[in-house]
């Protein structure tokens, strides 16, 4: 692990109060948290052979599979702990860039306003903040943040009650607050993913248990850090897209 990279160790997991509440990405407390960007740029994990790139997410510039720099070494931590007890990850996503966020923000903030009628602004946002960051502080648009899976050693996915970015009538499908409804092996491989990661540094999104983040604004409320060291970016293909459109 890069000496640098240590300052994004959380120097704990998470404190038990907000752990208990389940804190959303539209929380005022994550909110608040101050940015202080590293500068670190951009890489494409396309460009290290040790990861399986899941292609679900594939995009005409590839962005999904870029991340921060300095998490590479942290992700590969996490690549080796698994390795050793005989799996691996499928990285699905990395990178979002901010249009792309902002756009999956407004459509859930629609859907929930059909579903809720009578819910304020406020309240509407904080609901819609469970399961889409908003843009202002999407953890993937920083490149902060890593949606995995479970994989065998061959890249067949393995059963973690989940498929990616699928709503679920039972919300506890999705979160690690509330797992014990899952079958015995898809609990087991879903703790196996969470033990996997925090042993590499990375903070879990509780309501997704399929998201993974470290410097972002969640990671440090979560961690009890002074400020984030990753802020928005903008997509780094944004000019070549335009020739698509």
């Amino acid at each position: 692990m890069r000496e640098d990279s240590r300052l994004f160790l959380p120097g704990a997991l998470c404190t038990p109060e907000i752990v208990g509440e389940g804190v959303a990405m539209s929380d005022p407390r994550v909110v608040a948290v101050r940015v202080a960007d590293c500068g670190e740029p951009l890489v494409s994990l396309r460009d290290d052979d040790r990861f399986l790139i899941d292609e679900r997410k594939a995009t005409v510039t590839e962005t999904f599979a870029m991340i921060r720099s300095g998490l590479v070494d942290q992700l590969w931590v996490a690549e080796q702990y698994l390795r050793e007890r005989g799996r691996r990850l499928r990285v699905v996503e990395c990178y979002r860039p901010p249009a792309q966020q902002s756009r999956y923000f407004q459509e859930e903030m629609s859907r929930l306003a059909a579903e809720h009628p009578d819910i304020t602004s406020d309240q509407l946002i904080e609901l819609a903040g469970r399961y889409v960051s908003p843009p202002w502080v999407a953890p993937h648009s920083c490149g902060g943040a890593v949606d995995v899976t479970l994989a065998s050693l061959d890249g067949t996915e393995l059963d973690i009650g989940y498929r990616i970015n699928v709503k679920s009538n039972r919300p506890g499908e999705m979160s690690f607050l509330d797992s014990h409804a899952l079958p015995e092996e898809a609990r087991a491989n879903r703790t196996l993913l969470l033990a996997a990661m925090t042993h590499g540094g990375w903070v879990p999104h509780w309501y997704e248990s399929w998201h993974f983040e470290i410097g972002t604004k969640f990671a440090a409320l979560i961690t009890d850090l002074d400020n984030s060291v990753y802020g928005v970016i903008v997509d780094p293909h944004e000019e070549s897209l335009r020739l698509y459109d």
